[in-house]
């Protein structure tokens, strides 16, 4: 496994997470939605997960639709060996 920087942005309930899913599917961005990491918070819950280079694009489009997002964090961590071709390399 090999350590990458992801962003996570958090939202203020899972009904916004969903919002921000259907909305960015729709566009065809790279996102995973995962649990929030514990370092972020230790509330149980769910958040978006995309590479940083995306952060100020993602946080544009959910704003655009009028979308609220809560923070966006950038953390290091390892990415599984599964998840190797989730996001195409820009």
């Amino acid at each position: 496994m090999s350590a990458e920087k992801y962003c996570y942005i958090t939202f203020p309930g899972v009904t916004h997470v969903l919002r921000a899913e259907k909305h960015l599917t729709q566009i065809c961005e790279d996102f995973l939605i995962v649990p929030i990491p514990r370092e972020i918070s230790s509330d149980c819950g769910m958040c978006i997960m995309i590479k940083p280079e995306k952060k100020d694009k993602i946080i544009e489009l959910l704003t655009q639709a009028g979308i609220t997002y809560k923070s966006a964090n950038t953390l290091i961590r390892h990415k599984p060996s599964f998840l190797k071709n989730l996001f195409k390399k820009t």
